[in-house]
Parts: C-alpha cells; structure tokens; sequence
C-alpha cells in the first residue's frame, strides 16, 4: 500500500480515511500536557515505550553504548512534576522558533544507561533529548513543579545546555554578517593548541587566561565558540534565555565592541525572523530566579 501526500502540511500525517494510526504523535489518552505541547510547539514530550529500545533507538540515531541496560519508568507520582516542567520552559520559546528547530522528543525516564554512572542528559541523533527524571543536577526537591525552572537555575541550565546543542545542530542558515563582526572561526585550532601546552605545562591559570584572550581578541562570546558559528550560536542563545540584558552587558560586552554587536545582531535577527523579544524571556528568567535566592 502507497500514500501519496498532495499538500505540504507542517506535520506531515496520515489521511484520516485511509484508517493508518498517525506513529508520531501522542495517544488519543495521554496526558492534556503532553497533547498540547506537540500541537503549539512541536514537541513530544515522551514517558511511554515498551521496550527499552525505543529509548534508545531515535529515527535519527542511535545509543549503542547505553542499550545494553534496561530504562525505568518515571514513577507515577513523578509525571506530573516533568510535564509542568518542560511545559513552562517551551512558554518561555517563541512557537514559530520551536516548530522549526527544537528537537521533536523530549523523553523523560527515571534509569537510563549506565547504573554506575547514569547521565542526566543524553542526545540522540538531532532530535531527542532524554532527560533522567528527577534529575540527578537538580539542587532542589521538587516542591512547586510550576516554578522549578525558576528556582533551580542547575536543572534548567543543563537541560537547556543540551536543547541548544540539539538545536545548533538543525541549523540550516547562518545569521548574515556575524561572522564578520569578529574574527573568522577556526574549527578549533587556537582553542586545541592552548588545550596542548596545558597538558606540557600543566598551568591551568595560563590556560583559562589564554581561552579567555582568545576569545576577547576575536570578538567571540566565549573560547568553545571560537570553533563555528554552530558553536557561537548554542552559546548566545543559552546565554540569553537564561540571564538579564544587564548581566548580560557587564559580563560579556562592555569593553568589547565587537561582542556587543554580535549580541546586538542576534537579538535583532530573532525579533526580525520569529517576532520574538529573545531577551525579555531571559529578563523573566533572571528576575523571577532571583526571587528564590
């Protein structure tokens, strides 16, 4: 049997008198978060398989090194927490930006790997994020899962420390003219080479002074972006969902025009492209985290 699309719809799926079950989607019964989090935002946030190879196994890639050891569940009486959590850290994102670029899976687990030495966090292919879950990062215990993305800044640095790696990744299009308001990207060569005369020397104040000219000198925002702009990308934009303009402005920029004009652009390629304030969902963030401290 052939089924032959005629249109080009966002989500590609079955027609509903052919009588095939849509395979990527929610159930009919899962939980209203997780329905409506892959309707507006094109994630699916995933605690349901089987088996534990549909952990491991995404339609783009593969855990082979982890595969050998059963996944567990999240509990019952965990679900909730975990939906809550990822619903109000996709509130945080435009719809526009996470349809087209954020991954399509978020599968949250309570085993996963390794029991001697279990990850937090594994990426999949492009477009799955596994997350243990309750995190091992997390400093807090899960009290309020409506404010836990505010309250524990670890969690929701790591998990956005991996979102951003996932999207850099699905990049298609560089941002006109950033490069050029800095040093051109080297794939790493300066960054290695100082990485090298650590391991003769064993100076590490000499190595993190040295990472810190080379990315003060070439206009980057730190010295892992000097390797692509893929790199550079992943960090701006986990910089600036998760801290203040101000902070912003006397960490990286001040004293440093061509930082500054980088950040300048990218923030005006955001509102230009998805319509969207990128840096106020990061002024929400700093503000409303600064409220637990």
């Amino acid at each position: 049997m052939q089924l032959i699309g005629c249109t080009k719809e966002e989500t590609p799926i079955p027609s509903e008198h052919v009588g095939v079950e849509e395979l990527f989607s929610p159930a009919l019964d899962a939980h209203p978060l997780e329905k409506s989090m892959f309707k507006e935002y094109g994630v699916w946030a995933r605690m349901e398989f089987k088996d534990s190879k549909e952990v491991y196994n995404s339609y783009l890639g593969e855990d082979v090194n982890s595969s050998r050891y059963p996944v567990e569940k999240v509990d019952a009486g965990m679900r909730e927490s975990a939906y809550i959590y990822l619903n109000t850290l996709l509130s945080n994102v435009n719809k526009k930006f996470s349809n087209e670029l954020m991954p399509n899976e978020v599968f949250f687990v309570k085993t996963y790997g390794n029991p001697y030495y279990p990850p937090k966090f594994t990426t999949i292919g492009r477009n799955r994020l596994v997350i243990t879950w309750p995190n091992a990062v997390s400093e807090l215990p899960i009290v309020d899962p409506e404010m836990l993305y505010y309250a524990d800044e670890s969690l929701t640095w790591g998990v956005w420390d991996k979102l951003t790696e996932l999207i850099s990744q699905r990049l298609l299009d560089e941002i006109d003219g950033f490069e050029e308001l800095g040093k051109p990207y080297d794939g790493g060569v300066a960054f290695t080479k100082i990485r090298d005369q650590y391991f003769i020397d064993y100076d590490i104040e000499k190595r993190n002074r040295d990472w810190q000219t080379l990315a003060d000198e070439g206009g980057y925002l730190d010295h892992y972006s000097s390797f692509s702009f893929k790199a550079e990308y992943k960090g701006w934009l986990q910089l600036i969902l998760t801290e203040s303009s101000e902070n912003i402005n006397a960490w990286y920029l001040d004293g440093n025009p061509m930082r500054k004009a980088k950040y300048e652009l990218f923030v005006t390629y955001f509102k230009e492209k998805y319509n969207w304030d990128i840096q106020a969902a990061g002024n929400k963030f700093r503000e409303t985290a600064d409220s637990f401290q």
